[in-house]
């Protein structure tokens, strides 16, 4: 009688065991995937490249000539993994903090961590500093 009751409720409110039962497995399942998805995302982002820069310091040839041309040297440190080749891009800006010069440089490849570059910029016009701006991995 026990059986009869319980299907004759079952049957009025739509609630069966093995109905919860699919459910609680529904949702247990799409948690595991979504948590899964986010793992493999911050993981797999985790491991990029590690190119990094510090300016070192900067010279500046505001003094024309006859050549009436102006130049800046600027000094960085260049931080990578070795064995990946590394592009920077430097800058030499004016007193209103306007680019004057720019330049995009390719670095060897080597097999230490970090090297020291120093890098000539042709300018426009008088400058007051230069420095590098981004460096970034190049793809082969």
């Amino acid at each position: 009688m026990t059986e009869i009751v319980s299907d004759a409720v079952a049957d009025r409110y739509g609630a069966t065991r093995s109905k919860r039962w699919d459910r609680r497995l529904g949702w247990t399942l799409a948690s595991v995937a979504i948590v899964v998805g986010l793992v493999v995302i911050a993981f797999g982002n985790w491991r990029e490249s590690t190119t990094g820069f510090q300016n070192i310091g900067f010279t500046l040839n505001n003094d024309a000539g006859e050549s009436n041309m102006y130049s800046a040297t600027t000094r960085f440190e260049v931080n990578a993994d070795p064995g990946v080749q590394v592009s920077c891009a430097v800058e030499a800006l004016n007193t209103s903090k306007a680019t004057v010069g720019w330049r995009i440089i390719d670095l060897p490849v080597i097999d230490g961590r970090s090297q020291q570059v120093s890098v000539d910029i042709v300018t426009l016009g008088p400058s007051t500093a230069a420095h590098a701006k981004a460096c970034w991995p190049v793809e082969p």
